[in-house]
């Protein structure tokens, strides 16, 4: 806790949460380990909030003192004294109605992505995102929305603060727009509209003691939106946008749809630019001594610290390459086991803009050396414009000696290369350390 504090955090997130209802099967805490660190977080004065997935987990946050719960639950009705738990203890809720519908599989996403109100600002990544749901898989729970709705109604009855939250960019949801969805799921769960505005507004402000904003009054932050119509009687108002100011400072709406509009129109006709330099299809060889690339912004590390995990990777260019050649990214670190789609290693980006979309249809595959663990798996992510922020994965093997990959870009489920935005070569799959060394990556 005083690492994390001295870092800078102003709260502390716990994840308790071992994945079975949603049909997986992750490592967590124990109850006696989260009830330790929501001691250690309020000697520091700090809110302790937990990430939780079932009713169980719920309950147990509650009774170790957590300050407030992230998400609610699709697995099971609240039990009688939930919501009076919740209120005793006099904790806060982050329903996430929107993720949660998700969870469920059901269409708000698509129903946010097709409003005319909301879809010209959308970008076509989070669009994409919007339209598709989570998994499902095999032997998973029954999951239910009204569960969290029927939920969020006796929470309300109890006066237990609600904050609206999206937990974007998961499938279904995406920055911004949800939070459309997510008010009108509030509604529909019992809350007035004025009730789902203040859980937008004043009171996550309130509950962080943010006393800067939260509320339209002199000497706070003037971050307004004017919208047409009455949001106090019609929470779908909230979409009709006339205006935004943010610190005082109006926002060109129109500018952005414009140039949004443009982005749109290329992603829907494939007209991103061919990169130059890209003819050959020869990536990098690594000769040179650096982790270089013939085109494009070159080579970086990703992990999925990005998401909230632990994972470390390092990369540095060594001796001794495939078929006798000068050098090798050798690439180094740990995957971390405390997420089911943890990821660690190098990441090439073929736009001058790191994850700008190019349009690398004419290579028909990717081909490059590997060398690493006997028998260890790893993968290789491409990301594209038109899957959002959802990668596409296709494993390989590593063994002692130098093996050259082949992998079709057809191979990778709906990629056809016309809006290509990374490439990553990663450990996935299998915690611990590892060690992978790649050459002579090209795109044929």
């Amino acid at each position: 806790m005083d690492a994390r504090v001295a870092e800078g955090s102003d709260y502390i997130k716990i994840v308790y949460d071992d994945g079975h209802a949603y049909g997986l099967k992750m490592p967590t805490l124990d109850r006696a380990t989260m009830q330790a660190v929501v001691t250690a977080t309020h000697a520091r004065r700090k809110l302790a909030v937990v990430h939780i997935g079932d009713l169980a987990s719920a309950r147990d946050a509650i009774d170790v003192g957590a300050d407030g719960l992230v998400h609610l639950f699709v697995d099971s009705m609240p039990d009688a004294g939930f919501a009076k738990a919740v209120a005793a203890h006099k904790a806060f809720v982050v329903p996430t109605l929107t993720v949660l519908e998700s969870v469920s599989w059901g269409d708000g996403g698509k129903l946010i992505a097709k409003d005319p109100r909301l879809a010209p600002y959308i970008r076509p990544e989070n669009g994409t995102g919007l339209t598709t749901t989570f998994p499902k898989r095999a032997n998973s729970p029954t999951r239910d929305l009204g569960f969290a709705l029927e939920t969020v109604r006796q929470l309300r009855a109890a006066n237990v603060p609600i904050l609206a939250g999206t937990d974007a960019p998961n499938p279904g949801t995406a920055h911004g727009a949800s939070m459309h969805r997510e008010l009108e799921l509030l509604v529909k769960a019992g809350l007035t509209p004025v009730e789902a505005l203040r859980a937008a507004t004043s009171v996550p402000a309130r509950t962080f003691s943010l006393a800067d904003r939260g509320r339209i009054a002199t000497g706070l932050r003037a971050d307004l939106v004017l919208v047409n119509g009455d949001p106090t009687t019609d929470i779908l108002a909230t979409r009709d946008i006339a205006t935004i100011w943010k610190r005082g400072v109006v926002i060109d709406r129109d500018a952005f749809r414009a140039e949004l509009a443009k982005a749109i129109a290329a992603a829907a006709s494939g007209t991103f630019p061919v990169p130059a330099g890209s003819e050959s299809g020869d990536v990098s060889d690594f000769d040179a001594g650096q982790p270089t690339a013939k085109f494009g912004a070159g080579w970086f590390v990703t992990t999925d610290q990005l998401a909230g995990g632990k994972s470390v990777a390092a990369m540095k260019v060594v001796p001794g390459g495939a078929n006798g050649s000068a050098g090798t990214l050798e690439i180094t670190g740990t995957l971390d086991a405390g997420l089911p789609f943890g990821w660690s290693g190098v990441m090439f980006t073929p736009g001058q803009t790191a994850m700008a979309p190019m349009n690398l249809s004419a290579k028909k595959e990717l081909r490059f050396y590997a060398r690493g663990e006997e028998g260890r798996s790893y993968a290789v992510m491409m990301f594209t414009r038109s899957k959002g922020q959802m990668p596409v994965m296709q494993r390989f093997t590593t063994s002692a000696e130098w093996k050259e990959v082949v992998l079709p870009i057809a191979s990778f489920q709906g990629i056809d290369g016309r809006d290509l935005m990374g490439i990553g070569f990663v450990a996935s799959g299998t915690p611990g350390p590892f060690r992978l060394s790649i050459d002579e990556v090209r795109m044929r």
